[in-house]
Order: structure tokens, then sequence, then C-alpha cells
């Protein structure tokens, strides 16, 4: 069998954090976290993750955009899916996803969420990125 499809959530909200590892854990999934810019590369010095979840606004208003360019520099990264999440549309009635297009191009990034988003929402897209995973790929086989 082969091994777990690792997520990666990058997220200042240690409850989203923590909602999200027992989800995906239960699905299968391998899950990393971080809290910050700092502990997210540090996590990516020692793991490639097959998925890359990046809140927008963490310590600064655009650290998710930030933090995203890094990513990419590094050659490990350049095929690996990251979704972008975001409250803006929330607290500010402007969603990212009407000018998705030009913003991906812009930021190397695959698709932009907007928040609150539920675990469904987010096993789509992860499933949509990577395929069926954990249970629903064992059960497969």
């Amino acid at each position: 069998m082969s091994s777990p499809k690792k997520i990666f959530f990058v997220d200042d909200d240690r409850d989203f954090l923590r909602g999200q590892t027992i989800f995906f854990s239960s699905r299968g999934y391998q899950v990393f976290t971080a809290e910050s810019t700092d502990e997210a590369l540090k996590v990516l010095e020692r793991e490639t993750p097959d998925l890359i979840f990046l809140d927008l606004m963490m310590e600064h208003f655009d650290t998710g955009f930030t933090l995203s360019h890094q990513i990419r520099k590094d050659d490990r990264f350049k095929n690996v899916p990251m979704v972008m999440l975001s409250g803006v549309a929330s607290a500010t009635g402007q969603r990212f996803d009407q000018e998705a297009e030009g913003l991906r191009k812009w930021s190397k990034l695959d698709a932009f969420l907007d928040k609150p988003v539920t675990g469904k929402e987010l096993l789509r897209v992860v499933e949509e990125k990577l395929g069926k995973s954990g249970e629903a790929a064992a059960k497969e086989h």
C-alpha cells in the first residue's frame, strides 16, 4: 500500500488547524500544520507535502502571497498544488474568486477559497488536486 498523501495547512487560527488535522487524519491523510511563516518554512525544510493550504492574512495582510512566492522558489515545490484561504470576502465583501485568473497567474497559486470554508469543501479540493486517498483509496484496492 502506498504511503498517505501529505497535506500542509498554514494558518494562524489554532482551532482551524486542529479541526483540519482531525478531519483529514481520520480520512487517511498525513497532516502537517504551521501557525506562522517561520514555522511553515521550518516544516518545509523537512517535509514535502502533496498539497499546501495557505491562509492569506497571518502576520501581515499579505503573508500568504509572500509565503507562496518563497515556497515556489524551491524546486521541490514547483508542482505542489497550493490553495489560498482567505477571510477577506467575509470582512470586505470582495471575493478573490471574482479575480481569480489574474491572481492565480501572478501568485502561482492553484486556487482561492473564501473563509469560512467547510471540511467538505476542503475535501473536495483535496480529492480534485490529489485524487482519492486514505480510506477511500484503500477501499478501492
